[in-house]
């Protein structure tokens, strides 16, 4: 998992999520607007609070702390991007690698 954030941070990102599982099976309707990985219900961020959850079950917000995420980090390019452009209407172009 990694830990999510309100700004960019400059510099390596701390890894909390062992990069040998398999993040490419995820479910629809939600992606990353970099590289277009779909997270799965089991893949998890931190919030700075500790709580540890799926941040696309309450749309950016933590349920330990109710703070609200503006940016999402990519469990698979580690690039961060507005937490609400992750989610997909039907009508978007699918974006390729």
């Amino acid at each position: 998992m990694w830990c999510l954030k309100q700004e960019p941070v400059k510099g390596s990102p701390v890894l909390f999520f062992d990069p040998r599982l398999d993040h490419s099976h995820g479910e629809g309707g939600i992606r990353c607007p970099h590289c277009s990985w779909t997270p799965r219900r089991q893949d998890v961020w931190s919030c700075q609070c500790g709580t540890i959850w799926n941040t696309f079950e309450t749309r950016g917000v933590c349920p330990g702390c109710s703070f609200r995420w503006l940016e999402t980090q990519c469990l698979r390019c580690a690039l961060w991007s507005p937490h609400d452009d992750w989610y997909v209407r039907e009508d978007d172009p699918v974006r390729l690698l």
